[in-house]
């Protein structure tokens, strides 16, 4: 069950705290696995749980958000909604690593147990951002190509219908429309199965048709057991709690 608790504007000097996390390398997404380890991953899509407590996190050295807490097993999800400035990406790196919270934890749990934070932000996550990290020279099939190697994915030859381009499979990235490039960004999250989907304002740039396409996908992901992470400051998700943002800190 989703639990979230509250946020608070300020924090204190004094009431900061020794962090609990081990830092991930910072990369947007982690090098190819064995196939081992990579089945081992996905049989724990069904068992991985995410848990923050008392987060806080800081934005050009002022803090935007605060007391953070909630917790989120197999199947839930929740979006961060609020306006800018008020920690909603912020929040999301922290949860990959990407940045240090300023004070708090973030616990990854497998089958009841704590896992390493280090090992499971480099085999369980996937972080799809405004910045769709696409090559704009290579084809569509290189792209995806590319990215399940990376990932330690398989075959990637029926994706393209799946994202609805077929027929553009050998067109540049480059020469693609803003939707139909942003759709060919969400293919990254299909190209090798993570339990934990942590996305940055994902509806921005997309056409009627990749929003109908990302709201499958994440049901398709949490019927599965995966967890979803989401940052918004406009649209949710149907079916999706929202814990929402206070502009505490001016952007």
């Amino acid at each position: 069950m989703v639990d979230a608790g509250g946020c608070s504007p300020s924090l204190p000097q004094r009431n900061r705290c020794t962090l609990h996390i081990v830092h991930a390398a910072r990369l947007l997404d982690p090098p190819p696995l064995p196939a081992a380890k990579a089945a081992v991953m996905e049989m724990d899509h069904h068992t991985l749980s995410l848990t923050i407590e008392g987060l806080a996190a800081e934005r050009g050295g002022r803090v935007v958000v605060a007391g953070l807490a909630f917790s989120l097993s197999p199947g839930e999800a929740l979006t961060l909604r609020g306006a800018n400035g008020t920690g909603k990406t912020s929040i999301l790196r922290a949860v990959a690593g990407f940045s240090d919270p300023a004070e708090g934890t973030v616990r990854f749990d497998l089958s009841g147990e704590e896992a390493d934070a280090s090992e499971t932000r480099a085999t369980a996550i996937h972080w799809l951002g405004g910045d769709d990290a696409l090559a704009d020279k290579l084809t569509l099939k290189e792209s995806l190509s590319f990215w399940s190697s990376l990932l330690g994915g398989g075959a990637t030859d029926e994706l393209p219908a799946r994202l609805g381009l077929s027929g553009l499979e050998d067109t540049p990235l480059g020469k693609m429309s803003t939707g139909q490039r942003r759709r060919a960004g969400i293919g990254r999250l299909l190209c090798a199965p993570r339990p934990l989907w942590l996305l940055d304002e994902p509806m921005s740039g997309l056409d009627d048709q990749g929003r109908e396409l990302l709201l499958s996908i994440i049901a398709e992901h949490r019927a599965t057991g995966g967890i979803l992470l989401m940052a918004s400051h406009d649209e949710g998700i149907p079916g999706c709690p929202v814990l929402r943002l206070s502009p505490a800190v001016a952007a």
